[in-house]
């Protein structure tokens, strides 16, 4: 079977699939009712006969679907199909009308019996608790003369909306239409799960953006194109006890439905969101619109505060409630309702401020709070204290789409992003750690005066683990001293190969190491090639400050210097480009010895390599010891390389 062709957002709205809008409290949280969808319907018939009707179902999870018990059906009874078997991760299952030559080459899953009135149909995919997982109440696309059919563009959006549709412009061998794969968004994307797991021990890696796969070593292709809000929903949607969230920003409005929804039904959510100071008008915006959702999930599905449904949310300093009466009726919060939170006149790091207290932070003193200028950097889950969700995505729509429109659409226009998750209880154990050090308490209810973050915080968790058989080490910042042990690992380990993707790096003694490994000396403009193989690639918006790494290592003269950065220029330029990507190349991840015996290893996180990463703001980082995994990097790092224009020969 072709690999499937994107619907960049796979996670079932709700058990109707009906667009829910975030600004209601009370909608049902995306991925409610996990299932198949439709994405493809022959309802014109095919060039060969207008009987050759087919219909295409896709399965969006990571699990395999069992399919017994399932119907399709029509509202007027023609067809009504009795489905069986299974549909495994990412992969389709084609329904063909009378017999198995409705589509050449191609073979179905299942026969049908019926057939689609050219008219229109009501159809309505429905599971064994007879559950609605989709549906759809007439053909918005598809042509009958050319015998184009209706493509689906996104599961993120409504099978009922009409935009969500679109008239098949591929060809195939008796008309247009994709079959055997899932249609392509407009931006060209095919999303592929190759690699997932859910037993114990398992390391599952998402890429949002493209991987060259014949980097893959066998059985080991990457996942890549991934709509990594439909990952985390994946995850969030199967909580049963408790949901641990330490999270940068959070804009997205389906998570925050999400959350909402678990935390109605009984399951503990704790979430630590990090306050921000007002900067420039961009960003001011959107913390605005993140202290809108704030509020949401601190009023939780009843709209009212302290109640049993609520999300419980502490930062590392204070957040006030939005005012705004336009804007509060824009997210259908309640025009006074910020009076519902304690009105309260306090020092915020030098400074005297007068709002209304959404979330509490960290006690300075009493009623005195530390600055929000140092940032709470982390992007991590902990779900039922098995499974940790990280990376160095932020749970945002420019993080993973780049604008509202593409998000209704499920284009993945965002910054380059990766998210990972591992099942371990020991390792959430550890994050959990971490998370109550900031929360002042194991508890629902946070400690402002034992909380600590930033600096303020102790090195207090193990550093290794077992996870499947592989080892990994994590650490935290500040205390952990990240990227000092980044340092000393590439200085004892890295024997043959360094490539990496970073956002922002400004640390110089890691610098030094890598130029040591390149050309044997740690001196200014000197050196001789080694034979060590290096690749990098940088974000634009810091390839050419004084600071970057990316000054150094290509021979180029900072316009000025410090302590911490004296230009140390390297002789030998190494293979290093600024990105080409359409928006932010936002990960961080080191690959070391990939693709050899000598110890594969990853390191990746929130962590960016500078003194603010290591000593200033709250991240996390894991080394992940592995040669799959390792792999899994390299496919996706040797695209975003290419599209910079390093060669892959």
């Amino acid at each position: 079977m072709n690999w499937k062709k994107c619907l960049s957002a796979f996670v079932i709205m709700s058990s109707v699939l009906s667009v829910q809008s975030p600004l209601d409290s009370g909608a049902e949280a995306a991925g409610t009712v996990q299932g198949p969808v439709i994405t493809e319907i022959a309802w014109m018939g095919t060039t060969a006969d207008a009987n050759d009707e087919w219909i295409e179902l896709y399965n969006p999870t990571n699990q395999v679907i069992q399919l017994d018990g399932w119907t399709l059906r029509a509202s007027d009874g023609t067809p009504s199909i009795q489905l069986s078997g299974s549909i495994s991760p990412g992969d389709t299952y084609l329904l063909e009308r009378t017999d198995d030559t409705t589509v050449p080459g191609i073979a179905a899953y299942q026969i049908f019996t019926g057939a689609l009135s050219n008219t229109g149909e009501i159809l309505e995919l429905v599971n064994s608790s007879n559950q609605i997982s989709d549906t759809i109440s007439k053909w918005y696309a598809g042509d009958s003369a050319s015998r184009a059919t209706m493509e689906r563009k996104s599961t993120s959006a409504s099978g009922d909306d009409p935009l969500n549709w679109q008239t098949a412009t591929a060809g195939y061998d008796t008309g247009f239409g994709t079959p055997g794969t899932v249609s392509s968004t407009s931006n060209g994307q095919t999303e592929h799960i190759n690699n997932v797991s859910n037993v114990a021990g398992a390391i599952n890696v998402y890429f949002n953006k493209s991987a060259l796969t014949q980097f893959a070593t066998p059985g080991n292709t990457a996942n890549y194109n991934v709509n990594l809000e439909n990952r985390l929903l994946n995850r969030i949607n199967e909580a049963t006890e408790s949901i641990d969230i330490a999270t940068y920003e959070i804009n997205l409005p389906n998570v925050v439905n999400a959350l909402i929804e678990k935390a109605a039904s009984g399951v503990t959510v704790r979430m630590i969101a990090d306050a921000k100071p007002l900067s420039d008008p961009e960003h001011d915006a959107r913390y605005e619109l993140m202290k809108l959702y704030l509020e949401k999930l601190s009023r939780g599905k009843d709209g009212k505060v302290n109640t049993s449904d609520d999300v419980h949310i502490f930062s590392d300093s204070i957040v006030f409630a939005v005012e705004d009466t336009a804007k509060r009726t824009e997210y259908n919060l309640p025009q006074t309702g910020y009076q519902d939170f304690s009105q309260q006149t306090v020092e915020v790091g030098s400074n005297s401020q007068t709002g209304y207290m959404l979330v509490d932070g960290e006690s300075k003193s009493s009623n005195s709070y530390y600055s929000p200028d140092d940032q709470m950097h982390n992007k991590f889950l902990i779900i039922d204290r098995k499974w940790v969700f990280t990376g160095s995505w932020n749970f945002t729509t420019t993080g993973l789409y780049g604008t509202d429109e593409n998000r209704a659409a499920g284009i993945l226009d965002g910054n380059s992003n990766h998210s990972i998750e591992l099942h371990s209880s020991e390792l959430s154990d550890i994050y959990k750690t971490e998370f109550d050090e900031m929360w002042g308490s194991t508890s629902l209810t946070p400690n402002a005066t034992v909380s600590n973050f930033g600096s303020r915080k102790s090195d207090n968790t193990p550093h290794q683990v077992i996870v499947g058989e592989k080892v990994i080490e994590v650490y935290f910042s500040p205390g952990d001293n990240a990227v000092p042990k980044m340092n000393e690992t590439i200085e004892s380990s890295a024997h043959q190969n360094t490539y990496f993707s970073i956002f922002a790096w400004s640390d110089q003694s890691l610098v030094d190491t890598l130029k040591v490994k390149w050309e044997g000396s740690s001196n200014d403009m000197e050196g001789t090639l080694t034979g060590f193989d290096i690749k990098g690639v940088f974000d634009d918006s810091f390839w050419s400050m004084w600071w970057s790494a990316s000054v150094d290592m290509t021979g180029r003269t900072a316009s000025q210097t410090s302590t911490n950065n004296p230009n140390t220029r390297w002789k030998n330029p190494a293979p290093v480009y600024m990105d080409k990507e359409s928006r932010k190349l936002h990960h961080k991840y080191f690959i070391i010895d990939a693709d050899t015996s000598s110890d594969p290893l990853v390191i990746t996180g929130s962590t960016n390599w500078s003194t603010n990463g290591n000593d200033v703001n709250d991240e996390n980082a894991l080394w992940i010891h592995d040669l799959a995994i390792t792999n899994q990097f390299k496919q996706e790092f040797m695209a975003r390389y290419e599209q910079a224009g390093g060669s892959i020969e």
